[in-house]
């Protein structure tokens, strides 16, 4: 990992090896669907109106109508025909030869490249595959739906490790030769992507990969759902790692290589005022200090104390900012929120919304009244750390970036 973070190690004879399995890739055809870069599209849990809005106009044939179900559809079951019709006029091919794949892509002035494949699902007792973040019923149950109505893995969960030199030299072996696809998207991120099918090469890879134990980075609600499906549908007589359901789409980092920054995900509460926080932070003996505008309130907030024995968030109510500061109960910043203040503030979970930019947050405001909670992101190392020990921060407390693109490579469970 960056800096001295490492992630955990556990004795090998508690856990299995971790695998990353070859398969069919289903991937878009460009002599049917037309250009890659209009058919692709951001994860499902960062997308907003307007981005959905201007990826369907550029393509109809764009991911977004199949990882996005509309409200007046049965759910998912309007995919799962649409998803039947776009593989019979084959804007939807899957490959002939089970596979790897490797996918790199620039945005937001970094490149990243990873594995695509199937990872074999491990229970979080076996401290292999490694969550940090707790979960939402809701977008559990959405994704399960999702999964077992269409019997698709759509969109790879992201997955990050600490990589060999051996298996980085085995990437750029295959990086060396001309790509499968390479493309420009519309947002002005560029992507290649290489298959790796050669017996020799992929036994290589899968040597170095078995020690590895490896964060879940983003996509624990999808994780979640794999496992569940999992429990559900796979045949309870078939031998290990022999059933469709014992796997799941995978993309891994290697964060010696072209590390993944974490970043914040910030948070909207309806039906909350700044008056009402401005009496709630005295009875606690917080403070809020009003600030003229948002480039002075955030510029006070990203200078932390003299000390870390606070944590601080920018509030607004969309028009006035401020500044909160409480004493430091626990290290992330989220987990204060969540455990000392959104409970003191007499908050729901129904009244918190998840945004993944302070913009989409105050637009939030606009849509609903209440307050934009502005929180700093966790280090890498206090993420390591967190699932080192076995510890679940707040459900979205990290953002990994920059986030892949979905509709580069899925998997339908039936290609065998």
């Amino acid at each position: 990992m960056a800096g001295n973070s490492s992630l955990p190690h556990a004795p090998r004879h508690n856990r299995r090896a971790f695998r990353l399995a070859p398969f069919r890739g289903l991937r878009f055809d460009p002599a049917t669907v037309g250009d890659l870069s209009t058919v692709i599209s951001p994860p499902y849990d960062v997308l907003d109106a307007e981005t959905v809005r201007r990826l369907e106009q550029a393509n109809r044939h764009n991911i977004v109508r199949l990882i996005l179900s509309r409200r007046f559809e049965r759910p998912y079951v309007a995919v799962r025909e649409r998803l039947e019709d776009w593989r019979r006029c084959s804007y939807l091919q899957a490959d002939e030869t089970p596979c790897l794949y490797v996918y790199e892509y620039t945005a937001e002035q970094a490149t990243v490249r990873g594995l695509i494949g199937l990872a074999a699902l491990r229970p979080e007792s076996e401290r292999v595959i490694l969550p940090h973040e707790e979960v939402m019923a809701g977008p559990v149950d959405d994704r399960t739906v999702l999964m077992r109505t269409t019997r698709t893995n759509l969109e790879p969960i992201l997955l990050v490790h600490e990589g060999t030199a051996e298996l980085r030299s085995l990437i750029s072996h295959v990086t060396g030769s001309p790509p499968l696809a390479d493309f420009s998207a519309i947002d002005g991120s560029t992507h290649r992507l290489w298959s790796v099918d050669q017996t020799d090469l992929l036994e290589s890879v899968a040597a170095q990969l078995a020690p590895s134990q490896v964060l879940i980075a983003d996509g624990h609600h999808r994780y979640a759902a794999y496992l569940r499906l999992q429990a559900e549908l796979r045949d309870g007589s078939a031998a290990p790692e022999t059933s469709p359901w014992d796997f799941g789409l995978a993309m891994l980092v290697d964060q010696n290589d072209q590390a993944l920054r974490v970043g914040p995900i910030h948070r909207s509460v309806a039906a909350l005022t700044l008056a009402d926080l401005r009496e709630l932070t005295a009875e606690r003996g917080d403070t809020l200090d009003l600030h003229a505008d948002r480039e002075s309130a955030l510029a006070a907030w990203s200078h932390p104390g003299p000390d870390d024995a606070e944590a601080s968030f920018a509030v607004s109510d969309g028009e006035s900012w401020a500044v909160l500061r409480t004493r430091r109960t626990l290290p992330i910043d989220a987990a204060v929120l969540h455990q000392d203040l959104l409970p003191a503030w007499h908050v729901a979970d129904e009244q918190i919304g998840y945004h993944h930019s302070l913009d989409q947050a105050v637009h939030a405001t606009h849509r609903q009244p209440g307050l934009v909670v502005a929180v700093h992101p966790p280090s890498l190392a206090q993420v390591m750390d967190a699932a080192a020990r076995g510890i679940r921060m707040p459900r979205k407390s990290t953002s990994f970036s920059p986030k892949p693109r979905m509709g580069v490579v899925m998997r339908d469970l039936r290609d065998l």
